[in-house]
C-alpha cells in the first residue's frame, strides 16, 4: 500500500506534462510490477498461504506476482496473483498492458484469502490465478491447479452451462450485449491481449461459456 500512497501523493505535486514527470511515473509504475518466488513472498509460512499437492506441482513451480491495476472506482490498487513460473513473465506483461489500457479490476487477491473457495472468490468478483482444485464439473484438475489459468472479474463475466450460472450473483450479467465496466467480449482489447500471448478464452467455448476464464 505504501507504493500506492506515494503514487497518489505525487499526482498532486508533479507536473506530468514534463519528461521528468513522465519518467517519475514510469519508474513508480514499474516498481509496482514484480515477480517473486513463494518462498520470497511467504517465507516459512508458505504452506499456510498456498495449498497444493506436491505430487502434482511443487512450490518452486509457482510464482507470486504483484501488479498495479485500476479499480472500479478509477483509483490505482496493488493486486496479487499466483501463476505457474512458466508463464510468470508473460502474465506480468499482460497485466502491464491491462493497466496501460486502464482495464478495471475490482479485486485481485490470492485464493487463500477466500480459504481456497472458488465460489466465495467469484461472488466477491475477485480476479485470481492459481487454485488447487478440480474443474467445475469435477473429475479432473483445473488449469487453475497448475497455475495456468486466470479468471477476471468473475461476477461480471460468469460461467454459464445448461442454465447454471456461477457465481449465482452473476445472473444479471448473462446478457453480454450490456456495456458494463470489466465485462469481457470477443474481440475486445482484453481478449486480444490474451490471444496475442497464446491464451484460450472460455467465452469461445461451445459446450459452455466461461467468460471470466483464460488458460494456457
Amino acid at each position: 500500500m505504501w507504493l500506492i500512497a506515494i503514487y497518489q501523493m505525487l499526482f498532486s505535486v508533479v507536473n506530468w506534462s514534463t519528461s521528468m514527470g513522465q519518467e517519475i511515473v514510469e519508474e513508480i509504475e514499474m516498481q509496482g510490477f514484480k515477480i517473486m518466488t513463494l518462498q520470497e513472498r511467504y517465507g516459512d509460512e508458505v504452506k499456510q498461504w498456498v495449498y497444493l499437492d506436491e505430487s502434482v506441482l511443487g512450490y518452486d513451480d509457482l510464482r507470486y506476482l504483484s501488479v498495479l491495476h485500476f479499480g472500479f472506482d478509477g483509483y490505482i490498487y496493488e493486486g496479487e496473483i499466483i501463476v505457474n513460473q512458466k508463464v510468470a513473465d508473460e502474465v506480468l506483461s499482460i497485466f502491464k498492458e491491462l493497466y496501460g489500457m486502464r482495464y478495471p479490476i475490482e479485486k485481485m487477491k490470492v485464493m487463500s484469502c477466500y480459504g481456497g473457495s472458488d465460489e466465495l472468490s467469484m461472488m466477491d468478483n475477485n480476479s485470481s490465478g492459481f487454485n488447487f482444485r478440480e474443474i467445475t464439473d469435477g473429475g479432473k484438475l483445473s488449469k487453475h491447479a497448475l497455475g495456468l489459468a486466470i479468471d477476471l472479474n468473475p461476477r461480471i463475466n460468469p460461467y454459464i452451462k445448461s442454465g447454471t450460472v456461477l457465481p449465482s450473483n452473476g445472473v444479471s450479467f448473462v446478457d453480454r450485449n450490456q456495456c458494463i465496466q470489466g465485462m469481457i467480449k470477443q474481440g475486445d482489447c482484453v481478449y486480444q491481449i490474451f490471444k496475442r500471448y497464446g491464451w484460450t478464452w472460455g467465452g469461445d467455448w461451445t459446450s459452455l461459456k466461461d467468460y471470466q476464464h483464460f488458460e494456457k
